[in-house]
This record gives C-alpha cells, structure tokens and sequence, in this order.
C-alpha cells in the first residue's frame, strides 16, 4: 500500500490531481533567506559570556593542576622552570675582571649536582677555585691531586671551618653538562663542580688555557693564580706561602 502503480511497460502512470489543483497554484518555496528560515543563535547575554568565559578557566586550571600533579620523572616544576629562567647570569653585568689583591667577582656558582650558590656566600675559607674541561688531558690528570687535597683540607661536616680548612671548587668549562658530569664520575671528585658553559666565569678570571687554578683567602680575596697542572703538594704549598695554610 501506498506504493506508485507501474504499468506494463515500465512507465508509471501520472498521479490524478486533486480537485483543488486546477484551482490553486502549488505553494512556492520559503525563500531560505527569509526570516522563517534564517537559523536562530543561541540567545547569549552579558550573564552567558561571563558564564562561558568561568567555564574555559576552570578547564584551563584543570589542565595545570593535572599537569603540575605529576609524579613521574620526567615532571617538571612550573616554578621551578619559571625560577631557571628568571636567574641572573653567571657574572654580574658590572663584574670587574679578577685580580690578585683584589675582591673576586661575586660569580654565581650552578652546581652540577644541583642548585646554585653565589661566590662570596663561601667566604669563611679559603677556596681554591679549578677550572678544567673534558677536552682537557691534564686537567684528567690533575683532578685526583686535587681530590687529595680537598679531603686532607675540607671544612668539617657540621660547617665548621677548622685552622687547615680549604674547600675546592671545580668549574667545568664550555663543556656540555653531559660531558662534564662524566668527567666527575670519571674522576672520582666528591668535591663540588659548577658549570660555566659559556666560559664566562673562566674569562673573568682572566683564563686563557686550562687547566686554571685560583686561590681564594678567606676574605674572598683573590691571592694567588697558576695556569697548568697542579700536584697536591704543589698546590699545598701555594696555599702555605700566602699564609692560607699552616707550614707543615
């Protein structure tokens, strides 16, 4: 039922009009741009926006939140990141070049192992600043002497600063902090190691070849300079002509 009936020879036959077609013309189409077919917005008022606007925040904090609330290893902390970008340079803008007789530049230490300290907060002792790179063959060399040194010299373990007291410092430089962390491990220094990877810590210093060793009195005074290799014993007795160290 309802179906068209199709004659034998495949033609349909035409529907019979109703009475009323001769008499009324067949209605035309809305014109799609009329108001009646014109598609309505949704109705969004002062309220609506305000309301749209607290839900896209939400969401937004939502993001953060689930982010930030990562556990893994590979999170990363917003501050901290925000902290890492915001820190000053290694060495202030205004920073005089090194001298011996001199204040040392209040450089700022970025340690390997993490964190960051300025020079001058290790005034209290003498500190015997060694800059070495990867590349370096003597610098490989030098650095079990120096370990030498610093454990027959480091300050006491509760931050007390005995008479003989020397803390060493290395500063890697222009090296990839991959590289320089192998050089460490390589070694076998426990004493701490900054990186300088744009030399300009090592430059302040007046360096030109490494490896460097400078020589800090308690003051933060800049004492005494050698460039090359460096035996502890050589290096102690550095320390006991500037009278950093008693003679043995």
């Amino acid at each position: 039922m309802g179906a068209t009936p199709v004659a034998p020879t495949g033609h349909r036959y035409p529907l019979m009009a109703s009475p009323d077609d001769s008499t009324e013309p067949p209605a035309s189409a809305p014109d799609s741009t009329s108001p009646a077919r014109r598609r309505r917005g949704l109705p969004v008022g002062p309220v609506g926006l305000l309301l749209v606007t607290l839900v896209a925040l939400l969401a937004a904090g939502l993001v953060v939140r689930i982010g930030l609330g990562s556990s893994g290893p590979e999170a990363v902390d917003l501050q901290d990141a925000l902290d890492e970008q915001a820190a000053a340079p290694l060495v202030p803008p205004d920073a005089s070049a090194a001298q011996v007789g001199q204040p040392a530049p209040d450089v700022r230490l970025a340690y390997l192992d993490g964190g960051t300290q300025q020079l001058d907060e290790l005034r209290g002792t003498p500190v015997v600043l060694n800059f070495w790179a990867s590349t370096c063959a003597p610098c490989l060399l030098e650095m079990p002497a120096l370990e030498e040194f610093s454990r027959q010299h480091q300050p006491g373990p509760d931050g007390t600063n005995p008479a003989g007291a020397v803390r060493v410092v290395g500063v890697a430089v222009a090296d990839p902090e991959a590289a320089a962390r192998k050089m460490v491990e390589r070694t076998g220094v426990r004493y701490r190691n900054a990186a300088d990877p744009q030399a300009a810590v090592f430059r302040v210093f007046g360096g030109t070849s490494l490896p460097r060793t400078v020589v800090l009195d308690a003051a933060g005074v800049v004492r005494d300079v050698h460039s090359g290799a460096l035996t502890a014993a050589e290096l102690t007795s550095k320390l006991q002509q500037q009278g950093l160290l008693p003679a043995s």
